[in-house]
């Protein structure tokens, strides 16, 4: 039962985290002027339909972050329909946990070596992991887990706004799957799974000035600079593998929901929550929306 709970809490945690988690695995991001490079809430208007709104959230439980501004609380409120990254249903995350686990019959100290093996037990162990759980994890489930900033309430402002959203009775609907988030990453090689454990491992202390620092430039409203600490901190892994986090982390994915959108768009009355990496740039989210007409006006 702890394997089971400490698992469903992990994974329901790193799903809606997963562009924060990889910010020092992204190719560069940064060159001259950005497309949406402020704020945090904007108004997004299809062309002859209602309003709707797109919102950038962080994974942090931070109370600042939890404590959500005028102009972000009357647009949720107003909306009747909450679309989050993923579906958090139970079903759908525990369709989604087997993905996390070695199904070959191999345990992770013959994948790993026993070196990197015991350095990744005791990396996990303050998760709550025992080390007869952390053997039937892939390599790439733990960099996941050791990538995510601690969250002491365990609360945070995307897990938020889902449970006052089905309080007040409001529609929820997820963009991706959680299957759709974790394939991401289940179909990456094993050689990048170990590099991408291995290299997490090794910047483990850089972690918690990392997350400072986004927390700080998030709270300012400046997805710019969050995007600068992305092209400062890409230079510190692996090259190749930072460019196809980014394809596939950050920008397949921002097209495919956008694509999604099309339709729930139209009928308006949105409340479009995703992680604050997703809206600025020429590849994201909001750029792609206004390529296609979409009037966009930013509100905070």
């Amino acid at each position: 039962m702890l394997q089971f709970n400490s698992t469903r809490r992990i994974l329901f945690s790193l799903l809606v985290s997963i562009s924060i988690s990889l910010l020092c695995w992204q190719g560069s991001a940064v060159a001259g002027a950005m497309p949406f490079s402020q704020g945090l809430l904007f108004k997004i208007t299809p062309p002859g339909k209602p309003v709707s709104y797109l919102f950038g959230t962080i994974h942090s439980d931070d109370e600042r972050v939890l404590s959500l501004p005028h102009e972000v609380e009357q647009a949720f409120l107003g909306a009747s329909t909450l679309y989050v990254e993923i579906d958090m249903g139970a079903a759908n995350l525990m369709t989604a946990m087997t993905a996390m686990f070695i199904d070959d019959g191999r345990e992770l100290p013959q994948i790993l070596g026993p070196s990197l093996y015991q350095q990744a037990v005791e990396a996990v162990s303050v998760l709550g992991l025992p080390e007869v759980a952390v053997r039937y994890y892939k390599p790439w489930a733990l960099a996941m887990m050791l990538s995510m900033p601690v969250a002491k309430s365990g609360q945070f402002m995307d897990l938020v706004l889902y449970q006052r959203a089905v309080q007040l009775n409001k529609k929820v609907a997820g963009l991706e799957t959680a299957k759709e988030q974790l394939d991401l990453f289940d179909t990456l090689s094993e050689i990048d799974q170990i590099t991408f454990l291995r290299e997490t491992l090794n910047n483990l202390d850089k972690l918690p000035t990392i997350f400072q620092a986004l927390l700080e430039n998030y709270l300012k409203r400046d997805l710019k600079a969050l995007m600068a600490l992305n092209d400062q901190l890409s230079q510190a892994g692996d090259q190749e593998l930072g460019k196809l986090f980014q394809s596939r982390i950050v920008d397949e994915r921002n097209l495919r929901m956008v694509d999604r959108l099309h339709e729930p768009f139209a009928e308006g009355g949105l409340f479009v929550a995703v992680g604050a990496l997703h809206l600025p740039g020429e590849k994201g989210m909001l750029r792609l929306l206004e390529q296609r007409g979409y009037k966009i006006v930013r509100l905070y």
